[in-house]
């Protein structure tokens, strides 16, 4: 068992240790600080600075962002019960597999925009 005022511990936390530490934390410290946004930022030849860049916009407004959400979602929802219906009722001879990928496929793509939208308006911002 280490003696917090043993021997041991005395050498590891010796003045000489606490410096290299302490002069560690300032260069790192000074490297954040030259990071700062003011700062230019090399691109290649050009010189820019983070002030000057453009944020990143959505494609959609944010105000379209529930009513998106019901039109796919609720789109979705009627593809994969039309898929349903069609493999209930079916017989397995006349299955078509090219029409269960598709109607398949399309309520995915729907169902899944539907639901990134719905996050986007209840604020999940993935």
């Amino acid at each position: 068992m280490l003696n917090p005022g043993g021997p041991l511990v005395q050498v590891i936390l010796s003045s000489r240790a606490e410096s290299t530490a302490i002069a560690h934390v300032w260069e790192f410290a000074r490297f954040i600080h030259s990071l700062r946004s003011d700062l230019p930022i090399s691109q290649g030849k050009k010189q820019r600075s983070m002030a000057s860049a453009k944020a990143i916009a959505s494609p959609v407004p944010d105000a379209w962002y529930p009513t998106l959400a019901v039109l796919m979602l609720a789109v979705g929802l009627v593809l994969t019960a039309s898929f349903f219906i069609y493999e209930a009722t079916s017989s397995k001879r006349n299955r078509s597999l090219a029409k269960e990928l598709t109607t398949g496929g399309v309520a995915s793509v729907f169902l899944g925009f539907g639901s990134l939208f719905l996050l986007l308006s209840a604020g999940v911002y993935v």
